[in-house]
């Protein structure tokens, strides 16, 4: 009886269209943290640093961060390869990837140059099918987190072994089970430009959170809600061969001096190149013969502007240098190219302007000479002069005084602008006198015309 009623009760919700409930998709994640242990190998310590600092303690460190972030978002589970400073090879690592059905496996790195002059992130993945497609989205979106934070992106990359399959060994062993892998190498560690954003643990840990956010930008990940299907957030083709990385070097360099500023022994240059196959990266210039001069030379490599066919800089030129200087642009796979070398000479020019200035100086103090002994010239002729003219005078006045009876020149003229005076206030005198006599002569008409003046009978008088 029991039997029959579940099969009627089974009837009844398939008759009243009840939705099916799914259990949730996850996908798999596993974070290899790269290098590890203490054998004899190097390898096993990865890159090291300054102050004993190894890359396979960096790399644990970002990977345990990146998993502590990412099992934060539903629908994802995360695991490593290594907790602890063990040595695991990497068909260890991809069998265990494998084993617990990993859909993408991420590789941490730091990274490191034999010349220390390169800095920059960049995460490199499989040449092949979907290997390549998966690794190529995941690591768009990991890129892009690098980038809002402020690492400067050496791009996405394939690598070719000698045999043509990829070079690095733990993703062409997980490209032949069918496992996408891809290497982040979040910078090096040895340039200081790097190094002054990724020195710390904190540093280390923060890269390991944006590593998550990628992740969980790729997959479509939620902190807050679970979702029944997990669909990428980015897809790239497939591609139908192998994805070749760049290997030419930059093409068309040119090099051009425009200003050499002596008085501060600054050279300002402008660099011209391209890169039909990739992306121009740095560049850089070197003084001395480029047939001797090292890859250090050109450091600090400055980073070339995308989408510029020239970039401009300046370059200080040390006191009294005369000599060669070249260019070289690197692209993103670090090959290069060197322009042509010009010759600059800071040393002559040097010489000529000091030889000119101490010149100058001579010839300014001449003039000052010159122009002070002129001053002292024109000074004693007045003095001669004035003392001639002293001497005319004095012998003027005797000749006058003789003539005079012994009157002096001055005497004379001071007794003759006496009588000058004199005969003009007796002329006045006179004339004020004539006046009065004829007011008394004539007093009658004057009092009659006064008393009888009217200006309109003007005419009559």
């Amino acid at each position: 009886m029991r039997k029959y009623f579940l099969i009627i009760l089974a009837g009844l919700f398939i008759i009243l269209g009840v939705k099916e409930v799914y259990a949730a998709q996850n996908v798999v994640v596993v974070i290899d943290p790269g290098h590890g242990g203490y054998d004899d190998d190097s390898s096993a310590f990865g890159a090291i640093y300054k102050d004993e600092l190894y890359e396979k303690d960096v790399n644990l460190t970002t990977a345990l961060a990146l998993r502590d972030e990412l099992v934060k978002y539903n629908n994802v589970e995360v695991y490593l390869t290594r907790t602890d400073d063990s040595r695991l090879s990497l068909e260890e690592r991809v069998d265990y990837a494998v084993s617990v059905g990993a859909d993408v496996m991420i590789s941490c790195h730091y990274n490191a140059s034999e010349t220390h002059i390169f800095y920059g992130s960049e995460i490199f993945t499989s040449a092949f099918g979907n290997c390549y497609m998966t690794g190529n989205s995941l690591a768009q979106c990991i890129m892009e987190r690098w980038e809002e934070d402020g690492l400067n992106s050496k791009g996405i990359k394939t690598r070719i072994g000698k045999k043509g399959n990829d070079y690095y060994g733990v993703i062409r062993l997980g490209k032949s089970m069918g496992l996408p892998v891809i290497i982040i190498e979040h910078g090096y560690l040895d340039n200081h430009i790097d190094y002054e954003r990724l020195g710390t643990e904190a540093d280390w840990e923060r890269m390991g959170r944006l590593d998550a956010t990628g992740i969980a930008d790729y997959f479509g990940l939620s902190k807050d809600s679970v979702l029944d299907e997990v669909i990428p957030t980015v897809h790239v083709g497939e591609p139908e061969g192998r994805v070749e990385p760049d290997t030419s070097d930059p093409v068309d360099v040119t090099f051009e001096i425009l200003e050499s500023d002596f008085d501060n022994n600054v050279l300002t240059y402008e660099i011209g190149a391209n890169e039909p196959d990739g992306k121009l990266m740095y560049y850089g210039v070197a003084l001395g013969d480029p047939e001797k001069t090292q890859a250090s030379d050109y450091a600090d490599l400055i980073l070339w502007d995308e989408g510029s066919s020239k970039m401009r800089g300046t370059i200080d030129i040390p006191t009294g240098y005369k000599g060669m200087i070249t260019a070289r642009v690197y692209n993103t796979y670090e090959l290069y190219t060197d322009s042509e070398t010009h010759e600059i000479d800071f040393k002559t020019t040097l010489e000529e302007r000091a030889k000119k200035l101490q010149e100058e100086a001579e010839a300014a103090r001449q003039r000052a000479k010159e122009k002070e002994e002129e001053a002292k010239r024109r000074e004693l002729e007045k003095e001669i002069e004035r003392q001639k003219e002293e001497e005319r005078n004095a012998l003027g006045d005797f000749f006058f005084f003789v003539g005079n009876g012994g009157e002096s020149e001055k005497s004379r003229e001071a007794k003759d602008k006496k009588e000058l005076y004199t005969e003009i206030l007796i002329a006045i005198i006179l004339f004020v006198v004539l006046i009065c006599l004829i007011i008394v002569r004539h007093r009658k008409k004057i009092t009659k015309f006064l008393k009888n003046y009217d200006a309109n009978d003007w005419d009559r008088y």
